[in-house]
C-alpha cells in the first residue's frame, strides 16, 4: 500500500506540473503568436486543448517516472534512459497532433510550439539531471580514491 501510494502521489504531482505547464505555455506563446502572425488570440482554452493536455501530463508522467525512477529500471545509463523516453514520447505527441487537427485545425500551429517547447525543456532537465548526475558520481569517486589513499 506504501509503493502504491508513493506512485500515486509522485505521478499525480508530475502531473500537475506537466498540465500546469501546457496552460501556461499555452497563454503565453498564444499572446506572442498572436502577435507575429496578427491573428486576434482569444485567452479562452479549448476543451480540445485541456484534454489533451491532460492525457499527455499524465502519459509523460507515467514514462518519467517509469524511466527515471530507479525502482522500476535499476542500472542504466541516464543518457540512454532520455532516449528511449523520448522515443516512447513522440508517438503519443503525434496521436494527440492529429487528434487536435481532426477536431480543430485552429491554432494547430500553436499547439506545435508548444508541444516542441514541452519536448525541448524534458530535454534540457534531463540533460541538467544527467551532468549532475556525473558531477555526484566524480565526487563520489574521488571521495573513495582518497579514502583508498590514507588506508593504503
Amino acid at each position: 500500500m506504501k509503493k502504491l501510494l508513493y506512485w500515486t502521489v509522485a505521478i499525480k504531482s508530475f502531473a500537475a506540473m506537466f498540465f500546469t505547464g501546457f496552460i501556461f505555455l499555452y497563454m503565453v506563446l498564444g499572446t506572442l503568436y498572436g502577435i507575429f502572425t496578427g491573428e486576434a488570440f482569444e485567452y479562452a482554452v479549448s476543451f480540445t486543448f485541456i484534454i489533451q493536455s491532460i492525457a499527455l501530463s499524465v502519459i509523460i508522467s507515467l514514462l518519467w517516472t517509469a524511466f527515471f525512477d530507479d525502482a522500476v529500471i535499476k542500472k542504466m545509463r541516464y543518457f540512454l534512459r532520455l532516449i528511449i523516453f523520448s522515443l516512447t514520447l513522440l508517438p503519443a505527441f503525434g496521436l494527440c497532433f492529429f487528434v487536435f487537427q481532426a477536431v480543430s485545425a485552429e491554432w494547430t500551429n500553436l499547439w506545435l510550439i508548444i508541444a516542441g517547447f514541452m519536448v525541448v525543456g524534458l530535454i534540457i532537465i534531463s540533460l541538467l539531471f544527467e551532468s549532475y548526475f556525473k558531477m555526484i558520481g566524480r565526487r563520489y569517486t574521488d571521495t573513495l580514491n582518497d579514502y583508498k589513499e590514507k588506508q593504503g
